[in-house]
């Protein structure tokens, strides 16, 4: 194999990598949201009108509501 060839594919590899990483971390951040999407509402809230606020409203007490069911469910019993 000559040096063209392995450079090419290794530039390929990386290039593979780099869009399996960006997609998994895009995966992640839109089935669990993190703290990142409460902090893009607060952040561009004021340039919401009436509607988009009040979706935006719920879909935080939506996700906090959701945290604090999952820390219920795996709380320790009291017995």
């Amino acid at each position: 194999m000559s040096n063209e060839t392995f450079n090419l594919l290794f530039l390929l590899l990386v290039i593979i990598v780099v869009i399996v990483i960006f997609v998994l971390i895009a995966n992640r951040l839109r089935k669990y949201g993190g703290s990142l999407t409460t902090k893009l509402f607060g952040s561009v809230y004021d340039f919401l009108n009436r509607d988009k606020r009040k979706a935006a409203k719920e879909i935080t007490e939506m996700k906090t509501s959701k945290k604090t069911e999952e820390e219920k469910t795996f709380a320790p019993d009291e017995n």
